[in-house]
């Protein structure tokens, strides 16, 4: 009699051994929660801290409201350029002194800037932040310099925007 042929035995998988593939998702989930992480990390450094160092504002920020400075008015404005949209917020003191304010919208970031209290007297500062136009921070920067019209309750201002390796010239009215 013939004895029937039996199939070559395979070997067991041997316990605790991953195949490639696993693996391989592991590395790309960790890199891509690693570039959003530090995407964000960014972000808030360039909205938030200014020309702080970096660690510093990152693991020592106490949430530090600034006051609005006494007698102040609230000058608003709306920037756009390209589809892209900036509401523009700035606490001026019409007896003089230090201007504080924010930009929201496509960048985000704060406003410091000094204001002199005379009626069409200078107003200078800048703006740090980021922008994120295409969900990446981007940093960028603004020096801007202007008048503040008591009279008309505006303040017209010029100012010079850097951020990608872009620089772009502009002017904008605040009014309050």
């Amino acid at each position: 009699m013939k004895e029937k042929s039996q199939p070559p035995e395979v070997p067991a998988a041997k316990p605790g051994k991953i195949g490639c593939a696993p693996v391989l998702i592991f590395a790309i989930i960790l890199v891509l929660l690693l570039g959003i992480g530090s995407n964000e990390a960014f972000g808030y450094y360039f909205k938030h801290c200014g020309y702080e160092e970096f660690f510093d504002c990152l693991l020592n920020r106490v949430e530090e409201e600034e006051v609005e400075p006494e007698g102040a008015v609230v000058a608003t404005g709306t920037y756009s350029f390209k589809g892209y949209s900036v509401n523009v917020t700035a606490n001026i003191p019409l007896d003089g002194g230090s201007v504080i304010g924010t930009i929201a919208g496509t960048c985000d970031g704060k406003l410091k800037g000094t204001f002199n209290g005379k009626n069409n007297g200078p107003i200078t500062g800048s703006i740090s932040g980021a922008c994120s136009p295409f969900f990446v921070n981007i940093p960028a920067s603004a020096q801007f310099s202007g008048v503040v019209n008591k009279d008309s309750k505006s303040v017209p201002i010029n100012f010079t925007g850097k951020g990608a390796g872009l620089t772009h010239q502009d002017t904008m009215s605040l009014s309050y």
